[in-house]
């Protein structure tokens, strides 16, 4: 015969202090879905010309990702403006901009460092690319905030 089913009582739990802890709720969880898209968007287009010379690569993808966001940060603000939400937390176009930077230097230094080892140089990064971006755009995400009383330490992002 078969047991009953019940429920585990050794089932992974978060510990008290995680749930309550002020970064707890400073992420919401289209962040954990937004760096994945971006960092296969951008390690897609370092793939995308996988032909092309090192300068190229790099001068094509901060080309992308140092125009767009001031363009679609206008959007936001006019957007912002428009909802009366001009107080919230938002993004500093600033610090994303460094992060970006920082993601394509070290781009190009693997790339560089890469083809004495390896045939698909640019597939690895490509891939590193997508990958680091995943994985620490969230947990770098509440640093980049900036809040309307001018603090960027991470707390707990409430709406009144």
């Amino acid at each position: 015969m078969s047991k009953p089913l019940t429920p585990r009582t050794s089932a992974r739990t978060l510990p008290l202090t995680a749930m309550t802890s002020p970064r707890a709720h400073s992420r919401p969880k289209s962040v954990f879905v937004h760096y994945p898209v971006l960092g296969l968007l951008m390690g897609g287009l370092w793939a995308y010309n996988h032909g092309a010379s090192l300068w190229e690569h790099t001068e094509r993808l901060l080309l992308i990702a140092l125009v767009v966001p001031p363009l679609l940060e206008r959007i936001r603000i006019g957007r912002r403006r428009r909802l009366g939400r001009e107080g919230e937390p938002h993004v500093s176009l600033l610090r994303l901009t460094l992060l970006k930077l920082a993601v394509v230097a070290l781009a190009l230094v693997a790339t560089w460092m890469l083809p004495n080892n390896v045939a698909t140089a640019d597939y690895w990064t490509a891939a590193g690319m997508a990958l680091m971006v995943a994985a620490v755009g969230p947990a770098l995400h509440p640093y980049m905030i900036i809040r309307p009383d001018g603090s960027s330490a991470p707390r707990t992002l409430s709406r009144p």
